[in-house]
């Protein structure tokens, strides 16, 4: 049997280069766009007749062919606790931002493309209001349940190869869990600021306002990184994130730059973004494509930092430092 090669000390930084050889071409191309698609302005004709709902699908599918595997793998329960732990942690917070900035950050033009359920929703400027459908709930439950399935599918049999023993889990060193990345602290502060400045200064009519959900994206997916990120690095199979990064970039270029934008299920509050948009993309936030990729690196460090809190052996005493 030939044996698997040698994981390298910074395989985080191959994927890195991997996401920079998609974005650069992708960016270069999308500039050249002066002007930005038009949106389907005729609601009244309803273009999309429960499209919004339908197109849950685009998780669901994979969902449920990913959970039969899981249901079967009876090899690791430390692991399934610490996937429906952080199913729940990641889904909640989704429903969370939809509760408490819903309003303020997006808006539902199309009242045609859902069920017509709807949960109440705070705007900054109006108060609590009973508008935002109940398909956002599937969007961001069936969204944590997509990343951390293909993640987990692609760490425990398709790139089964790179999986990293789980023994080391149990060294009581890793009892201190919360380890201070510097890095992840300051690449935050520097993304945001440079949000901000081209919120303030950038060569667009949107400087109005407050980039709220550029700081919020901000620290969901930096957050996680630089609390946990030095516990949760070593156990991380780069070549299974990558197959959950690439397929949630995907998903979501296809569900928000072809169909949901354009149609107009969900729209975005011009005072709360960087002012960055995608003309060829029906001017879409440049928050949007972050979204899902900030969700997946955060994901996988919440999910490898729960799973190291699961296997640890807290039996023995915490080694007194010299």
């Amino acid at each position: 049997n030939r044996m698997p090669k040698k994981r390298l000390p910074y395989d985080y930084l191959v994927l890195i280069g991997m996401a920079l050889v998609l974005v650069v071409p992708f960016a270069l191309t999308l500039m050249t766009v002066a002007q930005p698609r038009p949106l389907v302005d005729d609601l009244n004709t309803n273009p999309t007749h429960h499209g919004y709902t339908w197109s849950l699908s685009l998780f669901i599918v994979p969902v449920a062919m990913l959970a039969g595997w899981l249901g079967r793998r009876q090899e690791s329960r430390v692991q399934n606790r610490a996937f429906w732990i952080t199913t729940l942690f990641v889904s909640c917070g989704g429903i969370l931002l939809d509760v408490c900035f819903g309003l303020s950050f997006f808006t539902f033009p199309n009242r045609d493309a859902v069920l017509g359920i709807h949960f109440y929703g705070y705007s900054f400027t109006n108060g609590w209001q009973k508008i935002i459908p109940i398909e956002e709930v599937g969007f961001y439950v069936f969204g944590a349940l997509a990343v951390l399935l293909v993640y987990v599918w692609g760490d425990e049999f398709w790139f089964a190869a790179y999986n990293v023993d789980d023994a080391p889990r149990r060294d009581t060193r890793l009892r201190n869990v919360i380890s201070f990345h510097p890095a992840s602290a300051v690449f935050a502060v520097l993304v945001f600021l440079l949000g901000l400045l081209y919120k303030k200064f950038g060569p667009h009519a949107y400087h109005a306002g407050f980039p709220g959900y550029f700081l919020f994206l901000t620290l969901l997916a930096l957050t996680p990184s630089a609390v946990f990120f030095p516990v949760a690095r070593p156990f991380i199979n780069w070549r299974a994130f990558s197959l959950g990064f690439l397929f949630m970039l995907l998903v979501s270029l296809f569900w928000e730059a072809t169909i949901a934008v354009p149609y107009q299920w969900w729209g975005f509050q011009p005072k709360q973004m960087v002012g960055l948009l995608i003309n060829g993309f029906c001017g879409l936030p440049v928050e949007e494509p972050l979204l899902w990729m900030g969700v997946t690196w955060a994901t996988v460090i919440i999910y490898e930092t729960v799973s190291t809190l699961l296997f640890m052996d807290w039996s023995h005493p915490r080694p007194k430092s010299a």
